[in-house]
């Protein structure tokens, strides 16, 4: 098999299966992945055996992304790397002499990221918001005794214009 055949093959598992957009994430990961390893040096056989085959790769994906699979499945592993589903896109971990089995093609702070539970962004979404508060009111407390004379002072030019027409 070549990387056509392997992408087509692919992209063929996962039609119908889950969004085309996610279809679209997912055979653009594996072509950049394959073209990266083959600059690397390998060659494009190599990196296909090592990613193994591609309706076991399109079946993890289906699972992860709201298929059948309800038991919360997240890790799988195929010829000679480990491949992670975090937040619907794949990461290849190759255990390579090269990179000590830690170089991922996505990166390690969009992966802690993507582990964060609801309840901690609610919990960060109220901090932006009493903080962003806090600012607002900090700047009016610090103009509010040179506002409030001027307001007062323009209101009572108005009523007493008011009053003589």
């Amino acid at each position: 098999m070549n990387k056509q055949e392997f992408v087509d093959r692919l992209r063929m598992a996962l039609n119908g299966r889950v969004s085309p957009g996610l279809v679209m994430d997912n055979v653009n990961y594996y072509q950049d992945y394959i073209n990266t390893e083959i600059r690397k040096g390998r060659t494009e056989e190599e990196v296909l055996e090592s990613l193994g085959d591609p309706r076991l790769i399109a079946r993890t994906i289906i699972q992860t992304n709201g298929g059948d699979n309800r038991s919360g499945y997240r890790n799988t592993v195929y010829g000679n790397g480990e491949y992670r589903e975090a937040a619907g896109q794949n990461v290849h971990r190759s255990y390579t002499e090269e990179d000590d089995g830690y170089g991922t093609h996505q990166s390690k702070v969009g992966n802690v990221l993507a582990k964060l539970p609801g309840w901690v962004w609610l919990i960060l979404g109220i901090l932006v918001v009493v903080l962003i508060f806090g600012a607002v009111f900090s700047v009016l407390s610090f103009l509010a005794p040179v506002l409030i004379p001027i307001v007062v002072v323009l209101f009572l030019v108005k009523l007493f214009r008011d009053w003589l027409n």
